[in-house]
């Protein structure tokens, strides 16, 4: 199994999970740790909530101690957002006294209108030497790594070899790429080789990102040449793509997905998420979640609709529990 090491710290595959806003909560990254992730992401945390004492982003950053207690051997970027440069650098002491982490995430690549609002996520490419500046500090503020996300231009493609260099000499320590624009969002073709041009020129870890699947990512490795994988949608209700592919990288077949075993981690998932947020929360993420394990298995209708009317744990175990079959 191939490894890679960021800022010195080992990981032990290259197959991580993406930050997903609204997923990729304790629960999900449990998941997907258990899974073999090598390393592993919070959601999108605003550090200007945090600076105001937002107890919803406290208790998302307190919840990063969970990970560190039940998956020691997992790493965890969290992964934090703002369009201001003092508020940022005045959050970081902050995430660093409530939550445990491995790295410092900074998101550049969000092309969410609520986000871009506050001249955040990917609207920092319309002001690279306000990013630069900004994390010039970050770096010298924070006391674990920083790393990066970031996408491929803002209307267009840009030149991103003169930018990415300037990032790596800030000491960010890894980037992260989405092969997309903000324009064109999760939708499209993905420039995988943007993302190669890219990796040739720099020498910290570049992370290629974008509708990477168990099925397309060795070509995608060979494409990119990156030194890690990160996976978004795939995982959602399929965190076996990460076993998939640790098995495939060692020459293995991946094992059979049937539909006894997707609910068997539906149920996994349930239970870790409703011992970790109040009831109502995690019945309401769940129900967009819950249907992506029952995807591609026939005769599925009824069973997700009455997912999403689940409000409950109990709820979704008694839906559950008329499941039946390998399919």
């Amino acid at each position: 199994m191939k490894e890679f090491s960021i800022a010195g710290i080992t990981l032990g595959n290259r197959y991580i999970q993406a930050p997903l806003a609204g997923f990729t909560d304790y629960s999900m990254r449990k998941m997907a740790s258990d899974k073999g992730a090598s390393l592993v992401y919070s959601e999108m945390e605003s550090s200007e909530a945090l600076v105001y004492n937002s107890k919803a982003t406290i208790k998302d950053v307190q919840d990063t101690i969970l990970d560190k207690k039940t998956e020691p051997n997992t790493k965890l970027a969290l992964q934090i957002f703002g369009g201001k440069e003092e508020v940022v650098l005045k959050s970081i002491p902050l995430f660093e006294k409530y939550g445990q982490y491995d790295f410092l995430d900074f998101n550049c690549g969000c092309p969410v209108p609520k986000v871009l609002r506050q001249h955040a996520g990917s609207y920092w490419l319309n002001r690279p030497d306000e990013l630069i500046h900004l994390l010039k500090e970050m770096v010298k503020i924070s006391s674990k790594p920083v790393i990066l996300k970031i996408r491929i231009g803002f209307s267009s493609i840009m030149d991103m070899v003169p930018l990415a260099k300037r990032i790596e000499e800030t000491g960010v320590q890894a980037i992260a790429i989405h092969g997309r624009t903000k324009a064109e969002g999760f939708s499209g073709p993905v420039h995988y080789e943007v993302i190669k041009d890219i990796k040739d020129h720099l020498t910290i870890p570049v992370i290629a990102n974008g509708d990477i699947t168990e099925k397309n990512f060795t070509d995608i490795l060979k494409l990119t040449g990156a030194d890690a994988l990160m996976i978004g949608q795939r995982a959602i209700g399929y965190p076996k793509v990460f076993e998939d592919m640790i098995r495939i990288e060692q020459g293995l077949k991946p094992l059979d997905t049937t539909l006894s075993k997707q609910v068997t981690d539906l149920k996994e998932h349930l239970n870790l998420i409703f011992s970790s947020k109040d009831e109502k929360q995690a019945a309401d993420i769940m129900k967009g979640i819950s249907v992506r394990y029952l995807k591609g298995f026939d005769n599925m209708r009824a069973l997700r609709m009455d997912l999403v009317h689940s409000n409950s744990l109990t709820d979704y175990l008694k839906v559950l529990s008329n499941v039946h079959g390998e399919q």
